[in-house]
């Protein structure tokens, strides 16, 4: 007898608590993944959290809709006075390309002929100036300058001393120097 007492003794510890055990762990998983709370009553008659608090959302929901079509609106009439401000300098630039067009087809007047003999007229002293240096310090000098300053200045020196200006100039700046002469 004494073997069947014992061996009941046993069962309690080895079956039964590991048995409620898993029970109990069973239920755990399965309130957490109804999303319940963890220690509630599986019938309760309580509303959950989340049905209690869907009225505060949706007001909270509709007043967050109100401030985003707000926002919008202000976002779209931004946009049209946008819109209106791009046609309206897109006139004006048309309208200043057409006073453009037809300054440049109105003739010279005398005084704008007048100030441009003025400018030959200083144009040929700096090139009596040059035509009067040696050509190594002229070509030094002219080095500094851009190719379409030095054309105008050399342009009316006569051809043996352009050549020795040329000589004397930096080669790149010669070259330039070269094509602007050919061109005109």
């Amino acid at each position: 007898m004494s073997d069947q007492k014992s061996s009941k003794q046993w069962i309690l510890p080895l079956l039964i608590i590991p048995l409620l055990l898993l029970l109990f762990t069973a239920y755990l998983v399965l309130n957490y993944a109804n999303g319940r709370p963890i220690f509630s009553l599986p019938f309760s008659s309580e509303k959950p959290a989340t049905q209690v608090g869907k009225t505060g959302d949706t007001t909270d929901l509709e007043k967050r809709l109100k401030l985003a079509n707000a926002e919008i609106k202000k976002l779209r009439s931004q946009s049209t006075e946008q819109t209106n401000t791009l046609k309206a300098k897109e006139q004006e630039v048309t309208r200043l390309i057409a006073e453009r067009d037809r300054l440049k087809k109105i003739p010279a007047t005398p005084a704008a002929t007048s100030s441009g003999t003025e400018k030959k007229k200083k144009t040929a002293n700096v090139t009596d100036v040059y035509a009067e240096m040696p050509p190594k310090e002229a070509a030094n000098i002219l080095n500094e300058l851009s190719p379409t300053e030095v054309v105008t200045i050399i342009r009316d020196i006569d051809a043996e001393q352009q050549a020795a200006i040329i000589a004397k100039m930096d080669p790149k700046k010669a070259a330039a120097l070269t094509q602007l002469l050919a061109v005109e």
